[in-house]
């Protein structure tokens, strides 16, 4: 198995955010694993290995969490030394998390793309999520990440928080355009049952942005983020000219990338699977020799050509026809001939110079779109 990208998952953070649902622990309570848990991504590693796995054309490695920039920098080295060079090594940072001795560590270890989370400005918003640090701590990492020699730094921003108004959101976009990053995401929110802000909306105690609203607020990042020079590669992300995210576009182009560490994710070609959620549960299966996986699936032909599609309609640039078909042996003109006309008419989306993509509409209703191919 050949894998284009490596994603590394690090479960551990100072406390959960109020919206995250993500596989994390607070790593105070996880002692015991956090200080082995670089030894047992290894053995995963050269599990994998061992089942003939082919990293010799790596394009990309993301460490993502969680917070990963807890790590020590000797233990992101070790993994790193383990696997052959990639044109573009991610790591996920909190800003209080770091400082300038560890940034200058982290990109001597080979690290060449920060992502500093962010989220917000605006410093009542950052504590009413739960984050740990304040809007000043965001630009001091963000400085001390240029001095450290970083020349490609990601912003997380979300928006369509409670309270958050258009003025708000204005605000956040022009004091992350201020720092000169080459990246920014900016991500709807979106709560599930299982996070707290989710449960005190299930229980209908919190309010957050509506889809008009929603659709309002991406408007005006689309329209603030591209006149400042971010072209809107994909439809949460932007970037400036040739600092579009590799590893991000591994999954919307629907190439093979290997999830390591608890709760990670991977695909290759038909076959989707993810690791144990559990600590215990991983760490155990680790130490026994075993591989982490716990839940496996073969997708159907249908099932991969309708997500090739949604996950192409994403980019911008939307997907090439010929190459489509191809590569998957359809074409998305003839199969879905009656929705694509629909959508056109509608709109929403745009078929010219053999490709076929969002319009900027279809862009601001997305899933809408997407629920035509599945």
């Amino acid at each position: 198995m050949k894998f284009t990208s490596i994603y590394v998952h690090i479960p551990f953070c100072r406390r959960k955010c109020n919206y995250c649902d993500f596989v994390s622990y607070p790593v105070e309570e996880q002692q015991q694993y956090f200080r082995v848990y670089g030894d047992l991504l290894l053995k995963e590693l050269n599990f994998w290995r061992q089942q003939g796995s082919d990293f010799s054309q790596l394009e990309s490695i993301y460490f993502g969490g969680g917070t990963p920039s807890l790590l020590p920098v000797e233990t992101i080295s070790k993994i790193l030394s383990n696997l052959p060079q990639a044109a573009e090594i991610t790591l996920e940072a909190n800003p209080e998390t770091v400082d300038l001795v560890y940034l200058q560590q982290l990109r001597k270890a080979g690290v060449n793309r920060l992502s500093l989370g962010a989220q917000s400005f605006n410093d009542q918003a950052l504590q009413f999520m739960g984050r740990c640090h304040t809007a000043e701590q965001t630009k001091a990492t963000f400085a001390a990440a240029r001095q450290a020699g970083f020349t490609n730094i990601n912003l997380d921003l979300i928006y369509g928080w409670p309270h958050q108004d258009k003025a708000i959101l204005q605000a956040d976009l022009q004091a992350a355009l201020a720092l000169g990053p080459e990246h920014l995401s900016l991500y709807g929110l979106s709560l599930s049952e299982q996070s707290p802000w989710g449960q005190k909306k299930l229980a209908g105690q919190l309010a957050i942005a509506d889809s008009d609203l929603s659709a309002d607020m991406q408007e005006i990042a689309m329209e603030t983020l591209e006149s400042a020079g971010l072209i809107q590669y994909e439809i949460a992300n932007y970037a400036k000219e040739g600092f579009a995210s590799r590893h991000n576009c591994t999954y919307w182009r629907r190439q093979n990338y290997l999830g390591i560490g608890c709760a990670a994710a991977s695909c290759y070609i038909d076959k989707r699977w993810s690791n144990l959620r559990n600590l215990d549960d991983y760490f155990a299966e680790v130490e026994q020799g075993r591989l982490p996986v716990c839940e496996q699936e073969t997708l159907s032909i249908d099932e991969i050509i309708a997500e090739a599609i949604f996950l192409g309609l994403r980019l911008r640039q939307g997907i090439n026809l010929n190459q489509f078909a191809e590569q998957y042996g359809i074409k998305p003109e003839n199969r879905f001939a009656k929705q694509i006309r629909q959508l056109v008419n509608n709109g929403l989306l745009v078929i010219e110079d053999g490709s076929m993509r969002l319009s900027k509409k279809g862009i601001l209703l997305g899933n809408e779109v997407f629920y035509q191919f599945i």
